[in-house]
């Protein structure tokens, strides 16, 4: 969930010619399971992560079909291995 400049600037980077988008009011996050949005993470030391966006990467196709799906990793996806699976379905 990176501000729509960051996603901007890295599409540039990486040659990206469709749009990328941001979801600053979480509610893409909330409908694909990516959110931390439990009650009682607000109790004891867990509050930082409460409403934060757990790690994850979705494609979803110009039909709307989520074609790549990867919530909680604990690792960063390579951008490679993002690119091609976006070439993919291109």
């Amino acid at each position: 969930m990176d501000y729509l400049d960051a996603n901007r600037a890295w599409g540039e980077k990486m040659g990206v010619t469709y749009p990328l988008l941001t979801d600053l009011p979480r509610t893409m996050l909330r409908a694909y399971g990516a959110l931390f949005d439990d009650p009682e993470m607000v109790k004891g030391s867990r509050i930082s992560t409460y409403l934060k966006a757990q790690r994850a990467w979705y494609v979803i196709d110009k039909q709307g079909i989520v074609r790549y799906m990867k919530v909680g990793a604990t690792t960063l996806v390579p951008s490679d291995e993002l690119i091609e699976i976006v070439k993919k379905f291109n």
